[in-house]
């Protein structure tokens, strides 16, 4: 076993029979942890994977033979490829062997029964590892006739998991690891929180990792995407009469009504002001991630996004902004009576963020020591407030009238950590960087909505207030 003696040792977990791990994840997973940490392990369970598949009504001899280790073994194959293609050693990614490392191990079995022994005692923790595992063993095709017998036998898998993650460490010889998947596992994430037995698990970290492709939904179809052979943004506009909008749904700027798949809010209005008189229509190309805005126009997705973006230093060095539509105020936003002053430089203290988001960009800067829990990109803005009403992270970023929208609409009540925003940001258009045309058009209509009072009038009818809000 190669043994690195530095500080943090990051592990992909791979589930043997998830067909979400193809060539192009594997790949990207990879790249993207050995950019980071220079190293990773990858974690293949194949023998708790055992117990899923006797779960699932193979006997036992076929689930070992005939799928779980078949299984773990395309999955190391899929690996090794991956690492030959992206040129990697084995120093700089280690495939974990669970049958000859991990499962004879003394220490790990002292992990496990650990584990084991809090899910026998603590409700709450039994419960979660259920369901988790309920949902896993539900989604395959295969009939299970008792659904409640087939859980209790496959959650071996999820605490086989949870074991060698808290043992991992040493086994590493590190003093952190941290367990990358790309989805959020909640069970997980409360477990290393202490939620489940007090304990706050400072040895080892959670890290959400989504591949762009899935931090943005198509709305019309990968067949409307431009070539790109456009002099222009607005080339191509003025030439189809039409404009093509990404969106996110943030009140007040853009409201997306999924239900009845309607919009409304301050730039949406505003949008539909310009396009009308210039005789466009407009396309709505795709729901989209604040962390992958810049990447969907570079790449000819759509013309504009349609949601207010913060010029935030980081995006401002790959993008360029319209004029400023109104100002937002940024505050720290907590659960009642968390000492935020106290806790605000700690190593414990866990920040809600979004990949690329504002939310990332004053975590980074302000608070360099603590501990990030992401939040999916397709999720909504307010989820990061969710994230911290749930007891998940301890504190995020937000104006005020995204804060109380979100505190009145879930009946949670949230504070606001400080009297003086973090930021202020103004809210702007977001355009390609070296891409000007369609930005000086649209700065140019928005100054004259601006003049003649429309802004005024949007943020008056959204919002209640006359006057730019916090």
């Amino acid at each position: 076993m190669t043994v690195f003696n530095t500080s943090i040792y990051p592990i992909i977990g791979m589930s043997p029979g998830n067909s979400y791990f193809k060539d192009e994840e594997i790949k990207y997973l990879l790249k993207t942890a050995v950019d980071k940490y220079g190293k990773v392990a990858v974690m293949i369970a194949d023998i708790p994977a055992i117990s899923t598949y006797i779960a699932l009504g193979y006997p036992e001899n076929r689930a070992r033979r005939d799928k779980a280790l078949p299984q773990g073994n395309l999955l190391k194959n899929r690996t090794e490829r991956a690492m030959v293609q992206l040129g990697y050693t084995k120093g700089q990614v280690k495939i974990i062997d669970w049958e000859n490392d991990i499962e004879p191990n003394e220490n790990y079995k002292k992990s496990y029964q650990h584990i084991h022994e809090l899910y026998e005692s603590n409700g709450q923790f039994q419960h979660d590892a259920d369901e988790t595992t309920k949902g896993v063993i539900t989604g395959s095709r295969r009939e299970i006739p008792d659904v409640a017998g087939a859980t209790k036998i496959a959650v071996h898998y999820l605490l086989s998991e949870f074991a060698f993650i808290d043992f991992a460490p040493e086994f590493f010889n590190v003093e952190k690891v941290v367990y990358i998947y790309h989805k959020n596992w909640t069970v997980y994430e409360n477990y290393i929180a202490g939620k489940y037995d007090g304990i706050v698990k400072g040895r080892t970290d959670f890290l959400l990792m989504e591949n762009p492709w899935e931090t943005y939904r198509s709305v019309w179809g990968a067949e409307d995407e431009e070539d790109g052979s456009y002099l222009s943004s607005l080339d191509r506009v003025e030439q189809s009469k039409t404009l093509r909008v990404a969106f996110t749904n943030y009140p007040p700027a853009l409201i997306y009504d999924r239900e009845h798949d309607s919009f409304s809010g301050i730039f949406y209005e505003i949008i539909v002001a310009i396009t009308k008189k210039h005789g466009w229509q407009i396309k709505w190309s795709e729901e989209t991630g604040y962390g992958v805005i810049i990447n969907g126009l570079e790449n000819n997705r759509f013309d504009l996004f349609g949601s207010t973006v913060w010029p935030t230093p980081e995006r401002k060095e790959k993008a360029s902004f319209s004029r400023s539509l109104y100002i937002s105020k940024a505050y720290p936003w907590t659960v009642p009576n968390f000492n935020y002053e106290q806790m605000k430089n700690s190593s414990d203290l866990r920040i809600a963020v979004k990949e690329n988001d504002i939310s990332h960009s004053i975590a980074l800067s302000d608070f360099p020591n603590a501990r990030l829990v992401f939040v999916p990109q397709l999720l909504g803005p307010q989820e990061l407030l969710q994230f911290v009403a749930d007891g998940k992270a301890d504190v995020t970023f937000a104006e005020s009238y995204l804060a109380n929208v979100f505190m009145n609409a879930k009946g949670v009540q949230l504070v606001q950590a400080t009297n003086d925003p973090i930021r202020t940001y103004d809210n702007t258009f977001i355009f390609k960087k070296e891409d000007v045309s369609l930005r000086d058009l649209l700065n140019n209509e928005i100054e004259e909505l601006i003049q003649n009072g429309t802004v005024k009038e949007l943020i008056q009818k959204y919002t209640g207030s006359e006057n730019t809000f916090e």
